[in-house]
């Protein structure tokens, strides 16, 4: 009796927990088909005819009705139509008619040179625009890129958790198939009886806290599929505004495209319309100018003839008055030269006598030095005489001791010449010997070489003034010699 009592409230609880773990795994299945049955995004692709850099022909765009802008933090700020430099044109246009028109090329020049800057901005501006738009696609591109990562990546949390729920729904089936007892239990003994009880009431324990375990597992794969919803709902209500951003960006490059255009089109034409009327204001100045510069020309020439009568007629007499005032200049002039030529063939005579004194006195100091020098030359050439000499004997008795010391042998040619380089030092001996110029007989050069430092110390003569011209001896050796 006591066990069938225990079984019902233990086949309820069993119950309510395999209802549970169904209401879990249906709502599961229901999100994940409702995740499957949605529509997969669009994305909205660019074709380019060309590379941003290069400059196209623009085509013609189909302009969607404009929506209320949306601000956004990475937008940049918004750029005024050009509307406003269309009436600023327009109201300038009166200012410039009633403006005198210049005709100097010089202004024309910076007017070409304005507008062809002006041009080269605009290129420069689109070209930029251009640049920013790609950045823009590329950045849209990789943020698709990493939501698709973010699905699939959702995708394989909902198929992992759709294996926990049914792991756990076989194992909860094999614990109720373990844990039921058996429908008709007789007592046979007390002993038995009471050892059945309390297994039962030990699975009873076991299978209550697996259900807690189940309850709690169930109720945390809720809370993450219901998170991560969350997270995917506001991942495709980001790609959305993003998307929209992206449009709308699109739509105001399009139209600033556009107005740019417009303008463009309107500055030429108003360029064209100015080039003609300041061509046709040109014309007409140029025929007043020549007009006016005739009438002047005439009138000037007149002027010039009236003037230059006057100019003659008080030249005629101004000459006139020069002349006489010259005639007494002159008459004056001459008295003075007259006397003057007194007083100087005066001072030429005694200047005479001075320089002829002075030549006189001049003459005899040069012969007198004229006369010290070539004794004093004689002097040095007596001497210089003397020391070559010396030089020369000591010079002799330098080669002629070195040729005592060459060894010669039989196979040197009779024509064979070596010269060497010597330098010496104060006391004869030879700091080295450089043969500047083989005699083509190595060992001829050897011969002469090794004599040369065999005959040291070398004569010198006694007076060490004259070791200068012993220090560096260029000396030629020869058999023949």
């Amino acid at each position: 009796m006591s066990t069938i009592v225990h079984a019902k409230p233990y086949k309820l609880r069993a119950g309510a927990l395999a209802l549970a773990v169904h209401c879990a795994f249906f709502v599961l299945l229901y999100f994940g088909a409702s995740w499957k049955a949605e529509p997969p995004q669009g994305m909205v692709v660019d074709i380019w005819d060309s590379l941003p850099g290069i400059e196209t022909a623009p085509l013609p765009v189909k302009v969607e009705p404009s929506k209320p802008p949306i601000e956004h933090p990475k937008l940049n700020k918004p750029v005024a139509p050009p509307k406003a430099d269309i009436t600023l044109s327009e109201k300038k246009r009166p200012q410039e008619k009633s403006k005198p028109i210049k005709t100097e090329p010089k202004q024309q020049v910076e007017k070409v040179n304005v507008q062809a800057e002006q041009k080269r901005q605009e290129k420069l501006k689109i070209q930029t625009e251009q640049k920013i738009l790609a950045e823009q696609r590329a950045q849209a591109e990789q943020k698709i890129i990493e939501e698709q990562k973010v699905r699939a990546e959702n995708e394989r949390a909902r198929a992992e958790q759709a294996n926990i729920v049914a792991k756990i729904r076989r194992n909860l089936k094999a614990e109720l198939e373990k844990a039921e007892p058996s429908k008709v239990i007789e007592p046979i003994k007390s002993a038995a009886s009471l050892k059945a009880d309390f297994e039962l009431a030990e699975k009873k324990r076991l299978q209550e806290k697996f259900q807690e375990a189940v309850k709690s597992e169930t109720k945390r794969q809720i809370e993450k599929t219901d998170a991560q919803s969350k997270l995917k709902a506001q991942a495709e209500h980001k790609i959305e505004a993003e998307q929209k951003i992206e449009a709308e960006q699109k739509a105001q490059a399009e139209q600033r495209a556009l107005a740019k255009q417009k303008a463009q089109a309107e500055r030429k034409a108003e360029a064209e319309r100015k080039a003609e009327i300041e061509q046709k204001a040109e014309a007409e100045q140029k025929a007043e100018i020549e007009q006016k510069a005739e009438a002047e020309r005439k009138a000037e020439i007149e002027q010039k003839a009236e003037i230059e009568r006057k100019m003659q007629a008080k030249q005629k007499a101004l000459a006139e008055k020069k002349e006489q005032a010259e005639e007494k200049e002159r008459a004056k002039q001459r008295a003075r030269a007259e006397q003057k030529l007194l007083a100087e063939q005066k001072e030429l005579a005694e200047q005479k006598a001075q320089a002829e004194q002075r030549a006189k006195v001049e003459q005899e100091r040069v012969r007198a030095e004229q006369k010290a020098q070539a004794e004093q030359e004689r002097m040095r050439a007596a001497q210089a005489a003397a020391i070559g000499k010396e030089v020369s004997e000591y010079k002799a008795k330098i080669i002629a001791k070195i040729r005592r010391n060459i060894v010669m042998l039989p196979d040197i040619p009779y024509n064979a010449r070596a010269e060497f380089d010597v330098t010496l030092l104060p006391g004869g001996m030879v700091l080295n010997a450089i043969l500047v110029k083989p005699s083509g007989n190595a060992a001829y050069d050897s011969a002469v070489e090794r004599a040369i430092k065999k005959a040291e110390p070398l004569p010198l003569p006694p007076d060490a003034a004259l070791f200068n011209n012993f220090r560096e001896l260029h000396l030629k050796f020869s058999p023949k010699e």
